[in-house]
């Protein structure tokens, strides 16, 4: 059974995980048309997207039948998924769902993948380039310093060695930075910050060098988490220009564990790193 550290919306995509492997060959449509709601509003169950109410699960156990064991683990999921987060906790702090979704799984999930293609992943940022890229991107300045805070609370998570962080860094993202003008003191100081966190030990970084060429998914950033599960839970956390989405319908987050792996058969190890960024731009920091 599921860890009870998991956030409520995973309790909930587990729930719905065991419906649907109850419901078999059965379709949507005939579940619901038992249990007296409409094919989307199983589609949501199944997913994970709606509470479960004491009501609607007895439906669901008329409907679709099943062992004691497996309605123990949907009750506990459901109960679980049914918790409130507190308002003061950090979740709470971000305005799209999406991006509140990641600082829970940054927190509890057992291992987070970042891929990174074009900037540092605000995880291993200074807050001197924090608001250096903020600044750039027009952030208002009374923002500002609201937004490096949170940043800087996410990144506590990586001093739990109960949870492993993975990141692949393209060249691209910090040769971004090693062009900084150096009278910032900007590049030197994000040197110190990757050292220090290279030396963590849940934390392994590698790095794609522009002269390994075209690599799959190179412009894709994208998070990975997995959690401990019979079967093991995976969830992707994407962002683009204009939208963000947390992913976990299995064949979307097969193809990017694919992709995970073939990004770290190219990568560089983290003990290859000293050499290749002072390549990019300066001497690791001693």
């Amino acid at each position: 059974m599921a860890s009870v550290e998991m956030p409520a919306f995973i309790h909930n995509i587990q729930c719905g995980r065991l419906l649907e492997a109850l419901r078999g060959e059965r379709t949507q449509r005939d579940v619901a048309g038992e249990c007296g709601w409409s094919q989307p509003t199983q589609v949501e169950l199944e997913r994970g997207q709606k509470l479960f109410t004491v009501e609607i699960l007895e439906k669901l156990k008329a409907a679709l039948g099943g062992d004691a064991e497996t309605w123990t683990q949907i009750t506990r999921h459901a109960e679980l998924g049914s918790v409130a987060v507190p308002k003061s906790d950090l979740r709470w702090k971000f305005k799209s769902e999406p991006m509140r979704k990641l600082v829970d799984m940054e927190r509890t999930a057992t291992v987070i993948r970042c891929k990174a293609s074009m900037l540092l992943p605000g995880m291993l940022q200074t807050v001197e380039l924090m608001r250096y890229l903020m600044e750039a991107a027009g952030v208002a300045a009374e923002e500002i310093d609201r937004l490096v805070d949170l940043r800087v609370r996410r990144q506590e998570a990586l001093l739990d060695p109960e949870h492993r962080f993975e990141f692949i860094i393209d060249q691209a993202a910090v040769a971004r930075v090693s062009l900084i003008s150096d009278t910032t003191g900007i590049w030197a100081g994000q040197l110190r910050r990757l050292a220090e966190v290279t030396n963590l030990p849940n934390v392994h970084i590698k790095w794609l060098p522009f002269s390994h060429g075209f690599y799959p998914g190179q412009e894709t950033d994208y998070h990975l988490a997995t959690y401990e599960a019979d079967p093991a839970l995976h969830l992707v956390y994407v962002e683009r220009y204009d939208e963000q989405a947390v992913l976990h319908e299995p064949k979307i987050v097969k193809r990017y564990l694919e992709l995970w792996r073939a990004q770290e058969k190219v990568a560089l190890e983290s003990d290859q790193a000293a050499n290749f960024l002072t390549f990019v731009g300066g001497p690791w920091p001693s």
